[in-house]
Order: C-alpha cells, then sequence, then structure tokens
C-alpha cells in the first residue's frame, strides 16, 4: 500500500470495524480523517508513532526528527502532516501511548475481586515498579518519560491530562468503591480525593528516579502514608 494515498483512494471502510477503545491521540486522528478513512488513518498514525517509540527506545531522547520518524516508518511527509499539526502533535501521542502501555501492565485484580485498598496499592506498585522495579524499562526511557511530561505541563497541559485519563479514571473508580464500602473517607469530594491520591503518588514516583536505596523500602512507606490519608477518620 502507497503512504502517499489519497483519502479519495481508499474504500470505505464500515465504522464497526473501528477499536472499541481508543487512546486519545487515537481518537485524536480519526476525528482529523474523512469517514471513507477512518481506519487507515489510525493504522497510518499508529505507524508514526510505534515508529518514534522505537527511536526513543534507541536513542533514550526525543531528539529524533520528523524526517527520522517518516524514514523509520516507511511512511511519507505529506502524510504525517496530514495526520499530525507538528513535532510536538506526535510526542503528546508518543507520551499517550507509553501511558496506555503502562496501564496495560496492571494486573486484572484491580478490575474487580479484591478490596479497594488492596487494588489501590496494586496501581500504586504498579507504576513504582514501572519506574524502579527489576523489570523496569531502562532508566534513560524512564527519565525522558519525566521529561516528556515537564515539557508537555508547560506546552500541552489539557493534552497531558487526557494522556493520564487511563490511568486516573482506573484510580478513581477504585477509590469511588472503597467509598461506597466505608473503606475510603467520604469527607472529601470523590474527584479532589482522586486527584489528591494521583498527584502524590505520581510525584513520588517520579522524585524516585533520582534516589538510592531500596525500591521496595520506600514504596511500604508511601504507601503507608497513603493508607493513612484514605481511611476513614476514627
Amino acid at each position: 500500500m502507497k503512504n502517499n494515498t489519497d483519502n479519495s483512494d481508499i474504500q470505505t471502510e464500515n465504522k464497526d470495524s473501528e477499536p472499541a477503545a481508543l487512546s486519545p491521540w487515537e481518537q485524536r486522528m480519526l476525528e482529523r480523517s474523512l469517514d471513507s478513512a477512518r481506519v487507515q488513518a489510525l493504522s497510518r498514525s499508529g505507524e508514526f508513532v510505534h515508529a518514534a517509540l522505537a527511536l526513543l527506545e534507541e536513542g533514550g531522547s526525543v531528539e529524533f526528527t520528523v524526517q527520522d520518524v517518516v524514514r523509520r516508518s516507511g511512511g511519507s511527509l505529506r502524510r504525517f502532516y496530514q495526520l499530525f499539526s507538528s513535532k510536538d502533535d506526535l510526542v503528546l501521542a508518543l507520551f499517550e501511548e507509553l501511558i496506555t502501555q503502562l496501564v496495560e501492565h496492571i494486573p486484572e485484580t484491580v478490575e474487580a475481586g479484591a478490596p479497594p485498598l488492596e487494588r489501590l496499592e496494586i496501581c500504586s506498585r504498579t507504576l513504582w515498579d514501572f519506574v524502579r522495579g527489576q523489570d523496569a524499562p531502562p532508566a534513560k526511557i524512564v527519565r525522558t518519560m519525566v521529561a516528556l511530561h515537564n515539557q508537555l505541563a508547560a506546552a500541552r497541559p489539557d493534552g497531558l491530562r487526557l494522556a493520564w485519563d487511563p490511568l486516573r479514571q482506573l484510580i478513581s473508580g477504585v477509590i469511588a468503591d472503597g467509598v461506597a464500602e466505608g473503606a475510603i473517607r467520604a469527607d472529601i469530594e470523590l474527584d479532589d480525593l482522586s486527584d489528591l491520591f494521583f498527584d502524590v503518588t505520581l510525584s513520588a514516583h517520579v522524585f524516585a528516579l533520582g534516589r538510592t536505596g531500596s525500591a521496595h523500602a520506600r514504596f511500604d512507606k508511601l504507601w503507608d502514608f497513603c493508607l493513612g490519608a484514605l481511611r476513614p477518620l476514627p
């Protein structure tokens, strides 16, 4: 298939063939595309994102150029700018893809079965292990994610919040279950409590990158602190 094929040359696809759940960057790609090219647009945008991910893994930074991404993907510059407004737009999509992969590593037990506080600990420990665990990505990749986070916080705050939404919504749902069961305090609005928990744990994980010492010991202290803040008041 030619990478510079016009939308008018693409056969119409049934909308029912779209994936049931799409990440924010995938939604943006579909919204920019004509209905007759929705599936192809998603596939091609994914090729650029995964090419950028490969370059990130190789170089440990996002100092690659758009031309580098286009060459790696086998696509065309014209097609790239039909799907992404700029390199910054691609970087946001790349960050969203990394967060999506992180969420996919959270065990299925978080969804149901275990008590809410136990499920919340699993969420937090999965994020911690992603940063400091034995199976964590190379340190340069994690540090680049932190740099991307800070860059997007300044340049694309709304996009950054959307990128974190899969994890934020998962945490909010578990906290809501805990409030309903009486295991988590109800004197703070659910959205506020979820945001506070998310911000505290995320900040702790980011700062953990530069720390030395036992990763497990530091997580245990963090979790003890979170438990004290989450449990109902006496």
